[in-house]
């Protein structure tokens, strides 16, 4: 067992028993008792019944329970597994320390009352302690008792529905994942209330975190036939939190709303909602259009059928003549109206898709192009840095220009006339500059120095050669 210092400061529920303390604690009164409740004086005669101690200590959210092993094991599977080769366990699961107080109390033999406030907690207690062995003396368990009683109270009336269903909102996910509960309530309140009288627990819905409600959304996609009020809480929690919520959780919460079980009006309030995310919208918007010309077609089809049928009427005495009465007529222009009416509603949504499409081929455009703009820039910041030393483009060059300038200035009074670099020499080489007559003469009387210059040099050379 864990020392004194480790436990902290707790709650200890304990048999009823006083205990005597040395005189070396004068701040301690001599003698204490706990108080008394009805799950101390269980314990205490249970020990007095059994002549056995209290053997183990169990810690509820900082309560600690000071029990006996064998009523608790012979009822709990789980505490029995868990209380096997330990005497301390703490509980993590999401059981507070007043419904195990509950939970013990019922080990003990105790009679437990039920209300609509403590009937979820104490069934999904049941299910998470595994509590469904039963004593000798009497043939149900826990887990028996609470279904039987939370049925009997969700289809009782609305009023005690609604407790129950709030109930179940404040043990998320646990009253949902241990037995259904939260989902049964909501098939309850859909029975027995309509989409108005649920405007109570509204408040407490939307309230919820976006885990939370996504189990209750759900709960009500499995149990709702039709999702017009999924639909109606959904916008009004996206409307809640907006802010607050990422596009991807507001696709994993739209995506319990089936459209094929939407109503006309919601789906059409669907298509032009802006809080929803676009992928939902598209969505709604074939949908939309796959049920318009489902009921163009078939409005179509009964029109036709029905012209089909007058026109084979025939007129008993003649034979000759079709019986056409006014309701034949008057159905005849309903249909005809009702065709051009879903028509002109087709062709509204194949508008609003072709204008959804033209904007999402220019965002696409525009993000295309930004990310071009960003990698074309990123790689000329980079050659730049590697080229340059870490000097933009524009530094380098107007240094290269300056250096080179500097140079040309230094180098021009050593280059000789007639040498590599000069403009005598560069003037020989240009063909766009000779063009000129002046240019012309000065770059023949150039060829011509130059050549009694090498004449000169050859003779030089010949006469020393023939001296030696």
């Amino acid at each position: 067992m864990r020392g004194w210092k480790e436990l902290g400061l707790v709650d200890t529920i304990y048999e009823e028993e006083d205990y005597e303390f040395s005189s070396s604690s004068p701040s301690i009164s001599p003698s204490i008792s706990s108080p008394l409740t009805p799950l101390h004086s269980r314990v205490h005669s249970w020990s007095q019944k059994t002549g056995e101690k209290t053997d183990v200590l169990i810690y509820v959210q900082g309560t600690c329970f000071n029990l006996h092993k064998d009523p608790l094991t012979s009822r709990s599977s789980y505490l029995k597994r868990q209380l096997t080769e330990l005497s301390e366990i703490t509980l993590p699961l999401n059981i507070t320390a007043e419904i195990f107080s509950l939970v013990a109390d019922f080990c003990y033999g105790a009679q437990i009352i039920l209300t609509p406030f403590n009937v979820v907690a104490l069934r999904t207690a049941a299910e998470l302690l595994g509590m469904t062995e039963t004593s000798s003396k009497s043939g149900d368990n826990l887990k028996q008792i609470t279904e039987t009683y939370f049925r009997r109270v969700i289809s009782a009336n609305r009023e005690l529905a609604q407790i129950v269903f709030r109930s179940c909102l404040k043990l998320l996910p646990e009253a949902e994942t241990t037995a259904f509960l939260l989902s049964r309530c909501v098939a309850a309140l859909d029975f027995t209330s309509d989409d108005e009288e649920m405007d109570g627990i509204l408040d407490d819905v939307i309230g919820l975190g976006a885990e939370e409600f996504e189990i209750v959304a759900e709960a009500m996609q499995c149990r709702f036939s039709n999702h017009d009020l999924l639909y109606r809480i959904v916008d009004l929690y996206m409307q809640q939190h907006n802010s607050k919520i990422t596009e991807e959780q507001k696709i994993e919460i739209c995506n319990f709303i089936d459209c094929d079980k939407l109503s006309p009006q919601l789906l059409l309030h669907a298509v032009q909602n802006p809080r929803l995310p676009l992928r939902f919208i598209v969505r709604a918007m074939l949908i939309e259009q796959l049920n318009t010309r489902r009921t163009f077609f078939t409005t179509t089809a009964s029109a036709a059928a029905a012209n089909h049928h007058a026109n084979t009427i025939t007129n008993p005495i003649t034979t000759t003549s079709t019986a056409t009465t006014l309701g034949t007529i008057l159905q005849r222009d309903a249909a005809k109206r009702e065709a051009a009416q879903l028509k002109a509603e087709m062709d509204s949504t194949s508008s609003r898709i072709k204008i959804l499409e033209k904007e999402l081929a220019g965002m696409k455009m525009i993000l295309e192009k930004a990310e071009k703009d960003r990698v074309l820039m990123e790689k000329k910041l980079l050659i730049d840095s590697d080229n340059n030393g870490g000097k933009s483009l524009i530094d380098s060059s107007r240094s290269a220009s300056f250096h080179y300038g500097s140079r040309d200035c230094i180098s021009s009074n050593k280059i000789e006339k007639g040498e590599r670099g000069s403009s005598s020499f560069a003037g020989f080489r240009g063909s766009k500059i000779e063009d000129s007559p002046r240019m012309k003469k000065n770059s023949g009387m150039g060829l011509m120095s130059r050549l009694k210059s090498r004449l000169w040099v050859s003779k030089s050379a010949s006469k020393c050669n023939s001296k030696s």
